[in-house]
């Protein structure tokens, strides 16, 4: 048995230079003996890894569909309508948008699975008003809210992907982002309960979060700063 000279990798006597670092092997006590079968073939099959993510699908789609099969017959049987069940039925459907779209979809997979992400909420928050909590709050609130919550999201995500850079820059981001949306808040819950726009509690809440923002970009330009807060957060 030889070593190699230059890297130290034990060689084989079928061996005639260092399949590493490809060194001549220089063992005259063993020397190169092409009869010796060598430890690894010639020529090097590549296989394509596997694709499971059909059968994956194929699976959680069933896990979910069970249960709400079930509920939905026993309704069925024992209400003769669909009522309760169809609140199960939907909540299934809706964690079957959040988790089978994103096994397949590769480009713009979270500006598409937010999309699609939004219509589930939706979905589901229409039957929760027509099977459970009637009245006038889906088009009145929780239109208007879900759809504040997805430009945000996709608004933010596009910037700091795109164009801000820096972690205090992007966590400012954030920060900047949550007033609009107490704000949004604030106004469809007046107009839903009143019908008229008085912004109070937003405003407070806001002001903080403005704060910290301006204080995150302001530190971000800092680079002895960013640099102490590297090493400690090993960021």
């Amino acid at each position: 048995m030889s070593y190699c000279v230059n890297c130290g990798v034990e060689l084989a006597d079928s061996e005639r230079e260092c399949p590493l670092c490809h060194t001549e092997v220089q063992n005259p006590r063993h020397p190169y003996d092409h009869k010796v079968p060598k430890p690894f073939p010639n020529q090097l099959d590549l296989f394509e890894p596997e694709d499971n993510r059909g059968f994956a699908a194929a699976i959680i789609t069933l896990l979910l569909a069970l249960p709400a099969a079930i509920c939905l017959a026993c309704d069925v049987a024992y209400t003769k309508g669909a009522g309760w069940s169809m609140l199960v039925v939907g909540a299934a459907a809706m964690l079957w948008v959040f988790i089978v779209p994103p096994i397949f979809i590769r480009r713009h997979a979270v500006l598409l699975c937010g999309t699609l992400d939004t219509a589930a909420v939706l979905g589901y928050l229409w039957l929760v008003e027509h099977y459970a909590a009637k009245g006038s709050w889906f088009q009145a609130m929780a239109v208007p809210l879900v759809i504040l919550i997805d430009i945000l999201f996709t608004v933010d995500y596009l910037l700091v992907t795109k164009a801000i850079h820096g972690r205090f820059r992007q966590m400012a981001l954030v920060l900047a982002s949550v007033p609009l949306l107490l704000i949004g808040v604030e106004v469809c819950l007046d107009l839903y309960l009143s019908g008229t726009v008085s912004l109070l509690w937003s405003f407070v809440v806001s002001i903080p979060c403005l704060i910290l923002a301006l204080l995150l970009v302001v530190l971000g330009r800092r680079e002895r700063f960013r640099q102490q807060m590297r090493k400690r957060l090993h960021m």
